[in-house]
């Protein structure tokens, strides 16, 4: 990228040389998670650092929750992998600067989700439904029950599964940081106690919906499942508009 004058070159401190090294034997697995770092005397040796310049590079990764430094004669700092949940909340605060709503976020797994459900009916048609009829049969326990909270549980899992089963690992951490921000100010509980609850007649549609679902998908019938799935979401959308204030912005800082 072409530098400015608005962009003046910055050489980067030791410490950040250091912590970016580190950073990168992490994330390409060359540290494991739950490896613990050579002592600090052999670190202070391999990159020709001080010991404050040390401390300060894994304080840098500490920060970014890929170490965590205990201390005593078991302590040392070790390793931790990426954690989607802080790629999470670092996205939903940028969304919260944006004013981001609720909607906006629901909005966005319309969009997505049906496409992901056209994929999974044209790449697994034959490992799908496996799974996603195990998940229903857990819905029909729960409901058997008449165990709410786990009953909403369960259809979440099942949401999430259409997504897992893309195989795509982008796709897969976006859907999830979105349902991370979203689920953090509607609880799969408070889905339970506030919409999913108003009849046992919408749990069975629901039920019902998710097992022809997977019949489509069975099928390989990837139009049909993704039609058929956008249409069934715009129907728990407006369940939602109705009973929740999906419309105020999204506040992580609560």
């Amino acid at each position: 990228m072409k530098r400015t004058e608005d962009q003046p070159f910055r050489v980067p401190k030791t410490a950040e040389l250091v912590a970016r090294d580190l950073r990168s034997k992490i994330v390409r697995g060359e540290l494991k998670d739950g490896d613990t770092l050579p002592s600090e005397g052999e670190l202070v040796t391999r990159y020709s650092v001080s010991r404050p310049t040390l401390r300060e590079a894994l304080r840098i990764l500490e920060s970014e929750a890929l170490l965590t430094v205990t201390r005593g004669s078991r302590g040392g700092p070790r390793v931790h992998l990426p954690d989607p949940r802080l790629a999470a909340r670092h996205f939903g605060l940028v969304l919260q600067s944006r004013n981001t709503t609720l909607a906006d976020i629901y909005g966005a797994r319309l969009l997505i989700e049906p496409s992901c459900v056209h994929l999974v009916a044209s790449t697994a048609k034959r490992s799908a439904p496996a799974v996603l009829n195990e998940i229903i049969a857990q819905e029909r326990a729960t409901y058997a029950a008449k165990d709410e909270v786990q009953h909403a549980r369960a259809s979440a899992r099942f949401h999430r599964a259409l997504i897992e089963l893309t195989g795509n690992g982008p796709l897969i951490l976006l859907m999830s940081m979105l349902t991370h921000i979203y689920e953090r100010h509607i609880s799969t509980a408070a889905l339970a106690a506030n919409v999913e609850r108003f009849d046992s007649a919408s749990r069975t549609r629901g039920m019902k919906a998710h097992e022809k679902l997977v019949g489509l998908i069975e099928a390989g019938d990837g139009d049909a499942a993704e039609v058929f799935w956008r249409k069934y979401l715009e129907t728990i959308d407006k369940l939602i508009r109705e009973n929740y204030a999906v419309d105020r912005p999204i506040d992580l800082l609560e």
